[in-house]
């Protein structure tokens, strides 16, 4: 029991990333540019492999909309290939959580995708594609669209 603690502990992954497109153009909903949209995780594996593990995660989302701010919280699992070609690695993952528009909440699936490049044995810059079921958009504006949104965040990943 000690050792897998000790494991853990030396293996947590903290990452911060920002939404891309609502940081550079903003969005056609009246979001300017430099929005911010900020995704973070904690990371811990839970079943290592040779060359990947399996890991699990706490996910939040933040996002300072015009109109009602956007908060996701999630719970969820990857799995991570350490080295897909020298220093660069990917995982996928997928979670399940609860989307906060100040008084209303909706619960939502998520999938992403990441790639990352290994600066070194602690930093990551990653870059995350993010497929989210927003049953918000729907509900609150009448979207007639999917109720899902797809995401680029780009950022860093530290491991403790």
């Amino acid at each position: 029991m000690f050792g897998l603690y000790s494991y853990c502990q030396n293996n947590i992954e903290i990452s911060l990333q920002q939404d891309v497109r609502l940081f550079t153009v903003g969005d056609n909903k009246g979001n300017a540019p430099l929005t911010v949209n900020l995704l973070s995780k904690i990371e811990i594996p839970f079943y290592n492999l040779k060359k990947n593990y399996l890991s699990t995660y706490l996910s939040v989302e933040y996002a300072s909309l015009i109109d009602k701010n956007y908060n996701r919280y999630a719970v969820g699992t990857g799995y991570v290939i350490k080295s897909v070609y020298k220093k660069l690695g990917a995982g996928i993952y997928a979670d399940y959580g609860k989307i906060y528009r100040q008084k209303d909440s909706f619960y939502s699936f998520s999938f992403s995708g990441e790639l990352n490049y290994k600066i070194n044995n602690h930093l990551k810059l990653i870059c995350t594609w993010q497929l989210t079921q927003r049953k918000d958009l729907k509900v609150l504006y009448h979207h007639r669209e999917e109720d899902y949104i797809i995401s680029g965040f780009i950022g860093i990943k530290y491991r403790l």
